[in-house]
Protein backbone atom coordinates (compact mmCIF):
# COMPACT_ATOMS: atom_id res chain seq x y z
CA UNK A 1 0.00 0.00 0.00
CA UNK A 2 1.63 3.04 -0.89
CA UNK A 3 1.65 6.03 1.71
CA UNK A 4 1.20 9.36 0.69
CA UNK A 5 2.07 12.55 2.16
CA UNK A 6 -1.36 13.37 3.10
CA UNK A 7 -2.12 10.46 4.98
CA UNK A 8 1.04 11.23 7.12
CA UNK A 9 0.09 14.50 7.61
CA UNK A 10 -3.27 13.18 9.37
CA UNK A 11 -2.10 10.87 11.27
CA UNK A 12 0.58 13.37 12.49
CA UNK A 13 -2.03 16.14 13.44
CA UNK A 14 -4.22 13.34 15.21
CA UNK A 15 -1.44 12.06 17.49
CA UNK A 16 -0.69 15.74 17.91
CA UNK A 17 -4.32 16.93 19.20
CA UNK A 18 -4.17 13.96 21.20
CA UNK A 19 -0.48 15.02 22.42
CA UNK A 20 -2.17 18.81 23.21
CA UNK A 21 -5.48 17.37 24.59
CA UNK A 22 -3.27 15.38 27.09
CA UNK A 23 -1.27 18.18 27.83
CA UNK A 24 -4.11 20.16 28.80
CA UNK A 25 -6.00 17.54 30.91
CA UNK A 26 -2.73 17.85 32.98
CA UNK A 27 -2.46 21.39 33.14
CA UNK A 28 -6.11 21.53 34.24
CA UNK A 29 -5.16 18.72 37.54
CA UNK A 30 -2.64 20.79 38.15
CA UNK A 31 -4.89 24.33 38.38
CA UNK A 32 -7.47 22.84 39.69
CA UNK A 33 -6.06 20.06 42.16
CA UNK A 34 -9.17 17.75 41.00
CA UNK A 35 -8.50 14.49 39.04
CA UNK A 36 -11.32 14.64 37.09
CA UNK A 37 -13.57 17.05 35.79
CA UNK A 38 -16.23 15.43 34.29
CA UNK A 39 -18.50 12.29 35.60
CA UNK A 40 -17.73 10.42 32.23
CA UNK A 41 -13.47 10.17 33.15
CA UNK A 42 -14.03 8.60 36.43
CA UNK A 43 -17.77 6.85 37.24
CA UNK A 44 -17.10 5.13 40.41
CA UNK A 45 -15.22 8.36 42.31
CA UNK A 46 -17.65 10.86 40.51
CA UNK A 47 -20.65 8.91 42.43
CA UNK A 48 -18.57 8.97 46.10
CA UNK A 49 -17.52 12.56 45.32
CA UNK A 50 -21.57 13.31 45.03
CA UNK A 51 -22.48 12.11 48.17
CA UNK A 52 -19.68 13.53 49.68
CA UNK A 53 -21.00 17.00 48.41
CA UNK A 54 -24.28 16.33 49.32
CA UNK A 55 -22.95 15.41 52.81
CA UNK A 56 -21.14 18.50 53.03
CA UNK A 57 -23.76 20.68 51.75
CA UNK A 58 -26.60 19.29 54.01
CA UNK A 59 -23.43 19.89 56.99
CA UNK A 60 -23.18 23.78 56.36
CA UNK A 61 -26.92 23.89 56.38
CA UNK A 62 -26.92 22.43 59.93
CA UNK A 63 -23.77 25.21 60.86
CA UNK A 64 -25.90 27.82 59.40
CA UNK A 65 -29.11 26.84 61.45
CA UNK A 66 -27.19 26.61 64.39
CA UNK A 67 -25.30 29.72 64.24
CA UNK A 68 -28.84 31.06 64.01
CA UNK A 69 -30.02 29.58 67.06
CA UNK A 70 -26.93 31.02 68.95
CA UNK A 71 -27.66 34.21 67.95
CA UNK A 72 -31.38 33.98 68.97
CA UNK A 73 -30.05 31.85 72.25
CA UNK A 74 -27.44 35.44 72.85
CA UNK A 75 -29.99 37.55 72.38
CA UNK A 76 -32.93 35.81 74.45
CA UNK A 77 -29.90 35.45 77.23
CA UNK A 78 -29.17 39.29 77.37
CA UNK A 79 -32.77 40.26 77.74
CA UNK A 80 -33.43 37.64 80.58
CA UNK A 81 -30.34 38.81 82.59
CA UNK A 82 -31.99 42.70 82.47
CA UNK A 83 -35.27 41.53 83.50
CA UNK A 84 -33.67 39.66 86.30
CA UNK A 85 -31.60 42.59 87.20
CA UNK A 86 -34.54 44.84 86.85
CA UNK A 87 -36.51 41.82 89.55
CA UNK A 88 -33.89 42.45 91.78
CA UNK A 89 -34.05 46.09 92.20
CA UNK A 90 -37.65 46.28 92.31
CA UNK A 91 -37.26 43.38 95.48
CA UNK A 92 -35.00 46.22 96.76
CA UNK A 93 -37.44 48.90 96.22
CA UNK A 94 -40.33 47.23 97.72
CA UNK A 95 -37.95 46.81 101.33
CA UNK A 96 -37.29 49.79 101.27
CA UNK A 97 -40.86 51.19 100.71
CA UNK A 98 -42.77 48.94 102.75
CA UNK A 99 -41.59 49.74 106.23
CA UNK A 100 -43.49 50.28 109.27
CA UNK A 101 -41.87 53.83 109.70
CA UNK A 102 -42.29 54.51 105.77
CA UNK A 103 -44.22 57.96 104.97
CA UNK A 104 -47.06 57.93 103.03
CA UNK A 105 -44.21 60.36 100.23
CA UNK A 106 -41.54 57.81 100.35
CA UNK A 107 -44.20 54.85 99.54
CA UNK A 108 -45.17 57.06 96.31
CA UNK A 109 -41.44 57.66 95.28
CA UNK A 110 -41.29 53.50 95.57
CA UNK A 111 -44.19 53.54 93.32
CA UNK A 112 -43.21 55.80 90.76
CA UNK A 113 -39.87 53.65 90.88
CA UNK A 114 -41.78 50.34 90.46
CA UNK A 115 -43.65 51.59 87.89
CA UNK A 116 -40.35 52.45 85.97
CA UNK A 117 -39.14 49.32 86.24
CA UNK A 118 -42.48 47.75 84.96
CA UNK A 119 -42.37 50.42 81.81
CA UNK A 120 -38.90 48.98 81.12
CA UNK A 121 -39.91 45.16 82.08
CA UNK A 122 -42.46 45.99 79.19
CA UNK A 123 -40.16 46.77 76.66
CA UNK A 124 -37.67 44.23 77.57
CA UNK A 125 -40.20 41.66 76.78
CA UNK A 126 -40.99 43.27 73.40
CA UNK A 127 -37.01 43.02 72.22
CA UNK A 128 -36.28 42.75 69.29
CA UNK A 129 -32.95 41.94 66.77
CA UNK A 130 -33.06 42.58 63.05
CA UNK A 131 -36.95 43.52 62.96
CA UNK A 132 -37.79 39.61 64.87
CA UNK A 133 -39.28 39.74 68.50
CA UNK A 134 -37.34 36.98 70.05
CA UNK A 135 -40.26 36.13 72.97
CA UNK A 136 -43.37 35.77 70.95
CA UNK A 137 -42.95 32.52 70.13
CA UNK A 138 -43.98 31.65 66.06
CA UNK A 139 -45.32 35.48 66.50
CA UNK A 140 -41.34 36.86 65.45
CA UNK A 141 -43.24 39.80 63.33
CA UNK A 142 -45.38 41.82 65.18
CA UNK A 143 -45.40 42.86 68.95
CA UNK A 144 -46.02 40.44 71.27
CA UNK A 145 -46.54 42.03 74.66
CA UNK A 146 -49.51 44.42 74.52
CA UNK A 147 -51.65 46.46 77.02
CA UNK A 148 -55.45 45.74 76.84
CA UNK A 149 -58.34 47.36 77.88
CA UNK A 150 -57.86 47.45 81.28
CA UNK A 151 -54.00 48.13 80.81
CA UNK A 152 -53.28 44.60 81.76
CA UNK A 153 -50.49 42.61 80.05
CA UNK A 154 -52.05 40.67 77.04
CA UNK A 155 -49.33 38.03 75.39
CA UNK A 156 -50.41 37.55 71.74
CA UNK A 157 -53.71 38.98 71.76
CA UNK A 158 -54.66 37.03 75.09
CA UNK A 159 -55.08 39.08 78.46
CA UNK A 160 -52.76 36.96 81.34
CA UNK A 161 -54.18 37.68 83.65
CA UNK A 162 -57.76 36.17 82.47
CA UNK A 163 -56.26 33.37 81.67
CA UNK A 164 -57.24 30.24 84.21
CA UNK A 165 -55.70 27.14 84.33
CA UNK A 166 -58.17 24.87 84.35
CA UNK A 167 -60.96 26.81 81.89
CA UNK A 168 -58.23 27.82 79.61
CA UNK A 169 -55.66 24.99 80.07
CA UNK A 170 -55.94 24.21 76.10
CA UNK A 171 -54.83 28.09 75.18
CA UNK A 172 -52.32 28.20 77.60
CA UNK A 173 -50.59 25.13 76.27
CA UNK A 174 -50.79 26.48 73.20
CA UNK A 175 -49.57 29.46 74.00
CA UNK A 176 -46.34 28.23 75.91
CA UNK A 177 -45.54 25.17 73.44
CA UNK A 178 -45.91 27.78 70.66
CA UNK A 179 -42.14 28.27 69.55
CA UNK A 180 -39.41 28.47 67.37
CA UNK A 181 -37.75 25.19 65.70
CA UNK A 182 -34.42 25.01 63.80
CA UNK A 183 -33.57 21.41 61.83
CA UNK A 184 -29.45 21.18 63.22
CA UNK A 185 -29.17 17.26 61.97
CA UNK A 186 -31.05 15.22 64.95
CA UNK A 187 -32.96 13.31 62.11
CA UNK A 188 -35.98 15.29 61.02
CA UNK A 189 -39.19 13.19 61.19
CA UNK A 190 -42.68 14.00 60.98
CA UNK A 191 -45.96 12.79 62.40
CA UNK A 192 -48.29 13.23 59.61
CA UNK A 193 -48.52 16.65 58.18
CA UNK A 194 -47.06 17.72 61.28
CA UNK A 195 -42.85 18.10 62.47
CA UNK A 196 -41.65 15.75 65.64
CA UNK A 197 -40.31 18.21 67.54
CA UNK A 198 -38.19 15.75 69.46
CA UNK A 199 -36.56 15.21 66.22
CA UNK A 200 -35.31 19.51 65.46
CA UNK A 201 -34.49 22.12 68.29
CA UNK A 202 -35.79 24.63 70.36
CA UNK A 203 -34.42 28.13 70.02
CA UNK A 204 -36.91 30.64 71.26
CA UNK A 205 -38.73 31.09 74.50
CA UNK A 206 -42.47 32.01 74.43
CA UNK A 207 -42.71 35.19 76.90
CA UNK A 208 -45.59 33.53 78.44
CA UNK A 209 -43.18 31.17 80.33
CA UNK A 210 -40.91 34.06 81.83
CA UNK A 211 -43.65 36.29 82.99
CA UNK A 212 -46.36 33.95 84.24
CA UNK A 213 -50.41 34.15 83.67
CA UNK A 214 -53.46 33.42 85.69
CA UNK A 215 -53.94 35.15 89.14
CA UNK A 216 -54.25 33.38 92.55
CA UNK A 217 -56.49 34.27 95.61
CA UNK A 218 -54.81 35.22 98.34
CA UNK A 219 -57.21 33.74 102.18
CA UNK A 220 -57.91 37.39 102.59
CA UNK A 221 -59.86 37.04 99.03
CA UNK A 222 -57.55 39.33 97.14
CA UNK A 223 -57.16 38.29 93.53
CA UNK A 224 -53.13 38.71 92.66
CA UNK A 225 -51.74 38.69 89.25
CA UNK A 226 -49.06 36.10 88.11
CA UNK A 227 -47.98 37.75 86.02
CA UNK A 228 -44.84 39.94 86.90
CA UNK A 229 -45.84 43.23 84.98
CA UNK A 230 -49.32 43.05 86.34
CA UNK A 231 -48.23 41.99 89.89
CA UNK A 232 -45.50 45.01 90.17
CA UNK A 233 -48.25 47.39 88.94
CA UNK A 234 -50.63 45.90 92.11
CA UNK A 235 -47.90 46.42 94.51
CA UNK A 236 -47.12 50.17 93.54
CA UNK A 237 -51.23 50.52 93.85
CA UNK A 238 -51.03 48.68 97.08
CA UNK A 239 -48.27 51.19 98.32
CA UNK A 240 -49.89 54.31 97.54
CA UNK A 241 -53.19 53.52 98.14
CA UNK A 242 -55.19 54.95 101.24
CA UNK A 243 -56.01 51.67 102.87
CA UNK A 244 -52.18 50.43 102.87
CA UNK A 245 -51.00 48.02 105.13
CA UNK A 246 -47.94 46.58 105.61
CA UNK A 247 -48.73 42.62 105.29
CA UNK A 248 -50.93 43.10 101.90
CA UNK A 249 -47.65 44.63 100.32
CA UNK A 250 -45.47 41.49 102.19
CA UNK A 251 -47.57 38.93 100.79
CA UNK A 252 -47.36 40.33 97.12
CA UNK A 253 -43.69 40.97 97.64
CA UNK A 254 -43.10 37.19 98.27
CA UNK A 255 -45.54 36.47 95.55
CA UNK A 256 -43.22 38.28 93.27
CA UNK A 257 -40.31 36.34 94.33
CA UNK A 258 -42.15 33.28 93.61
CA UNK A 259 -42.85 34.39 90.44
CA UNK A 260 -39.72 35.76 89.10
CA UNK A 261 -37.95 32.32 89.33
CA UNK A 262 -39.08 31.18 86.44
CA UNK A 263 -37.05 33.98 85.00
CA UNK A 264 -34.01 32.24 86.70
CA UNK A 265 -35.26 28.60 85.43
CA UNK A 266 -35.29 30.37 82.04
CA UNK A 267 -31.61 31.52 82.27
CA UNK A 268 -30.57 28.25 82.82
CA UNK A 269 -32.22 26.59 80.06
CA UNK A 270 -30.83 28.56 77.62
CA UNK A 271 -27.32 28.07 79.16
CA UNK A 272 -28.05 24.72 78.79
CA UNK A 273 -29.27 25.20 75.38
CA UNK A 274 -26.27 26.86 74.35
CA UNK A 275 -23.91 24.69 75.75
CA UNK A 276 -25.38 21.82 73.31
CA UNK A 277 -25.20 24.07 70.35
CA UNK A 278 -21.99 24.56 71.12
CA UNK A 279 -21.08 20.69 71.21
CA UNK A 280 -22.78 20.53 67.67
CA UNK A 281 -20.99 23.00 65.97
CA UNK A 282 -17.53 20.88 67.45
CA UNK A 283 -19.07 17.73 66.16
CA UNK A 284 -20.33 19.64 62.69
CA UNK A 285 -16.72 20.93 62.69
CA UNK A 286 -14.69 17.55 62.65
CA UNK A 287 -17.73 16.15 60.20
CA UNK A 288 -16.69 18.58 57.85
CA UNK A 289 -13.22 17.82 57.77
CA UNK A 290 -13.40 14.29 57.90
CA UNK A 291 -15.60 15.09 54.61
CA UNK A 292 -13.03 17.79 53.31
CA UNK A 293 -10.65 15.05 53.39
CA UNK A 294 -12.35 12.43 52.09
CA UNK A 295 -13.21 14.75 49.19
CA UNK A 296 -9.64 15.25 48.57
CA UNK A 297 -8.94 11.41 48.35
CA UNK A 298 -11.46 10.36 45.81
CA UNK A 299 -11.44 13.88 43.90
CA UNK A 300 -8.19 15.44 44.09
CA UNK A 301 -5.16 14.43 42.09
CA UNK A 302 -1.29 13.93 43.39
CA UNK A 303 0.01 17.38 42.72
CA UNK A 304 3.63 15.83 42.38
CA UNK A 305 2.49 12.47 40.31
CA UNK A 306 0.65 15.42 38.20
CA UNK A 307 3.44 17.78 37.20
CA UNK A 308 5.87 14.61 36.35
CA UNK A 309 3.28 13.81 33.94
CA UNK A 310 2.69 17.15 32.97
CA UNK A 311 6.69 17.68 32.62
CA UNK A 312 6.89 14.23 30.61
CA UNK A 313 3.89 15.38 28.49
CA UNK A 314 5.18 18.73 27.85
CA UNK A 315 8.34 17.15 26.41
CA UNK A 316 6.26 14.83 24.40
CA UNK A 317 4.59 17.28 22.43
CA UNK A 318 8.11 19.75 22.31
CA UNK A 319 9.18 16.83 20.65
CA UNK A 320 5.97 16.30 18.05
CA UNK A 321 6.12 19.64 17.15
CA UNK A 322 9.75 19.45 16.27
CA UNK A 323 8.98 16.30 14.35
CA UNK A 324 6.62 17.51 12.08
CA UNK A 325 8.84 19.88 10.63
CA UNK A 326 10.77 16.79 8.99
CA UNK A 327 7.89 14.78 8.35
CA UNK A 328 5.75 17.58 6.68
CA UNK A 329 7.62 18.79 3.69
CA UNK A 330 7.58 22.00 2.93
CA UNK A 331 5.64 23.37 -0.17
CA UNK A 332 5.90 26.28 -2.68
CA UNK A 333 3.76 27.97 -0.79
CA UNK A 334 6.07 28.08 2.20
CA UNK A 335 7.86 30.23 0.29
CA UNK A 336 5.14 32.41 -0.93
CA UNK A 337 5.17 35.78 0.87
Amino acid sequence: MRITNKMITTKYIRSLNTLSSDLDKLNTQIASGRAFSKASENTSAAVKAFQIRRDLSKTEGYQANIAHAQSSLTNSESALMHIEELMQEAKVKILVGNTVTSSVDERKIVATELRSIQNQLFQTLNSQASDVYYFGGSNTDNQPFTLDTNGKLAYNGESLWQLDPVVDELTIKGLKEDSMYVDIGLGLRMNGTDVDRSSVFQYSIPGINIVGSGSTTLADGTEVSNNLYDLLGQIAASLESGTYTYDMVDQLSAKLSESSKEVIYKLTEVGSKTSYLDFMTDRFDTRTLDLQENQVNVEGADPARTIIKFKSQEVAYSAALQMGTKIIQPSIFDFMS
